[in-house]
């Protein structure tokens, strides 16, 4: 029996080759992805970036992605419950936070902005350095993440549904 053997240099160029990954690349403090649903060949690119606190509190993401609507703004979190929505608010600087119900996802860890939020929420957003948002969960526990947002003006071009 014959065995070949191929040099590691190689394994992983024949592994990308074999397993396409989604593109992914740094913008600021985003992370665009490039997707495409399979099922309908629509577009799922998005933006990501984490929350500082997302390592003690185990969750933490703001993402921005392409849905078949257009934009879609997602805040995920810990558990937060199975109710069909949530009181989310966000605050930019020393502001007044901004309160509004938002959708909540059927897993019950992310929170999805109503539209004319989103809207408002982006325009701001691409001016600002950093937001602190809120959410309740379940057992009325205050779930606060503070976001960056160095690059979300670049990020945000990068999806091709805007």
């Amino acid at each position: 029996m014959r065995f070949t053997v191929i040099a590691p240099a190689l394994t992983g160029l024949l592994i990308g080759v074999v397993a396409p990954v989604p593109a992914q690349q740094p913008v600021g403090e985003f992370y665009f992805f490039e997707r495409s649903d399979r099922s309908t060949g629509g577009d799922r690119s998005s933006i990501t970036t984490v929350a500082e606190e997302g390592y003690v509190s185990g969750a933490g993401g703001l993402t921005v992605h392409c849905a078949d609507e257009g934009l879609e703004l997602v805040v995920s979190a810990s558990y937060l419950g199975r109710d069909m929505s949530i009181p989310v608010s966000y605050a930019f600087g020393d502001e007044e936070p901004r309160a509004a119900s938002w959708s909540l996802r059927r897993t019950g860890m992310a929170a999805v902005a109503p539209r004319d939020v989103m809207l408002g929420f982006l325009d701001r957003a691409v001016l600002e350095s950093s937001v602190v948002f809120g959410l309740s969960d379940f057992q009325m526990r205050r779930h606060t993440y503070t976001f960056h947002l160095a690059g979300l003006d670049s990020a945000l071009s990068l999806l091709s549904c805007r």
